[in-house]
């Protein structure tokens, strides 16, 4: 683990597209802005944890029979996309550029 040491209003910089920084300090406690771009997920520890828990209890409740009728309609849409994507596409007519007096 690094250890840096920061005062009010200073950052830390991981990456080139993430800053971590100090925004106010109390005796107990660190007040922090982090700007990241919106692809990344940003969550205390404790939220964090608790989703990670829920995941794991929501994956354990999934009835394998399910997942085989999730499997079979993803395997038919790819199927009817194929026939979709293979079929020939209409074409637009050309628009005439020559002016009319």
């Amino acid at each position: 683990m690094l250890v840096l040491t920061r005062k009010k209003n200073q950052s830390i910089v991981i990456g080139n597209n993430i800053e971590i920084k100090i925004l106010k300090m109390g005796k107990n406690s660190v007040e922090i802005g982090i700007s990241a771009p919106k692809t990344y997920s940003i969550f205390r520890e404790e939220v964090f944890t608790e989703i990670q828990k829920k995941n794991v209890e929501a994956i354990k409740s999934v009835d394998v029979n399910d997942i085989t009728d999730i499997t079979t309609i993803f395997d038919q849409l790819r199927e009817k996309q194929k026939i979709v994507e293979a079929a020939p596409q209409p074409t637009t007519p050309k628009k005439s550029t020559k002016k009319t007096t």
